[in-house]
């Protein structure tokens, strides 16, 4: 069960207080991956995640990616670099980037009924691809079976072939929470919305192209950048996917400064503080997951936690960071 809104405000107003308190590092002295690594490990002191890893790519220079806290609460293995992550329907965009690539490829048509390619649900009416890019988890388990009846794979073979492989994202699996991935964290959620008092939360179920891509905060960066640079799909398709095309609910947690939130392919498009920002938040039991891209700065985010809401308690501290608000 997700924390309430009044707790989490409670819990990133601590994590602010402590990150402006005289414990951390004077601003003046520390560079911008100081402030983050400081803000990051303030949810682990506080007791309100097990472990946490981002990924900080700004502008021409090297990318950043630290970890704090445990992977496995029980073994007391370290969060690093290698940990991986579920990263819950932050997988979306790797579905929608498969169907725009094969659209691309003359194999199938945005505006095609999903019956041609999946006769069992003729049923479902007129109900075109791109009107499934738009819906939940549950179209995105279509658009995965629908990827596999186009192209004769499994969705996880081709997106490992198609996306992953030309991205570099050698650590990243698109899998289910059952099979035996190296490094994977174990996944906590807080007893009580007590801090420091983790329990297990077990695995849950995942549809592969709905919620199952377990990856590092390394390779979410490299991703970001073949997606956004037009490595991935054509500049045409990237629009599509960032294009503002239906309304959407933000987040609780970035409702006080987000202007203009829409939904597009696979991800969300808005303004944070101003800034032109495509996102997505991915939530799996015992797993928060967000991922930005800055188009205007030219930069990108990852934070990753093995804790239910972890990384969303340090997310306003991380973005004002950033993006200097």
């Amino acid at each position: 069960m997700l924390h309430t809104n009044r707790s989490l405000l409670q819990r990133t107003a601590s994590v602010i207080g402590w990150w402006t308190s005289p414990d951390r590092a004077p601003g003046e002295a520390a560079s911008l991956a100081q402030i983050l690594e400081t803000i990051t490990e303030s949810a682990v002191v506080g007791g309100y995640a097990a472990g946490i890893a981002f990924g900080f790519c700004p502008p021409i220079k090297s990318s950043t990616v630290v970890g704090f806290g445990q992977a496995n609460l029980e073994t007391q293995t370290a969060i690093g670099g290698e940990t991986v992550f579920r990263v819950g329907a932050c997988t979306r965009q790797f579905v929608a980037a498969a169907i725009l690539l094969l659209a691309e490829r003359g194999e199938l048509r945005l505006d095609d009924g999903i019956d041609i390619f999946l006769p069992a649900e003729a049923d479902a009416g007129r109900v075109r691809v791109s009107d499934l890019l738009l819906a939940d988890n549950a179209a995105y388990d279509l658009l995965g079976r629908l990827v596999e009846q186009v192209t004769g794979k499994s969705f996880a073979g081709f997106a490992a072939d198609a996306l992953l492989a030309p991205a570099g994202m050698t650590a990243s699996h698109f899998s289910s929470p059952t099979e035996i991935i190296r490094h994977r964290a174990s996944g906590y959620r807080l007893a009580g919305e007590r801090a420091h008092d983790f329990r297990n939360a077990g695995t849950g179920h995942a549809a592969i192209a709905a919620d199952g891509l377990y990856t590092t905060a390394g390779d979410l960066l490299l991703w970001n950048r073949a997606l956004h640079s037009g490595r991935l799909v054509s500049r045409g398709s990237l629009d599509q996917m960032i294009h503002a095309r239906a309304e959407s609910s933000p987040c609780p947690a970035l409702a006080p400064f987000l202007d203009r939130h829409a939904r597009g392919f696979g991800l969300e498009v808005g303004r944070l503080f101003g800034r032109r920002t495509c996102w997505q938040h991915g939530q799996a039991p015992g797993f928060d997951a967000w991922l930005f891209h800055f188009p205007d700065d030219r930069a990108d985010l990852v934070l990753l936690s093995n804790t239910e809401q972890g990384a969303t308690t340090i997310l306003e501290p991380m973005l004002r960071a950033v993006l200097r608000a």
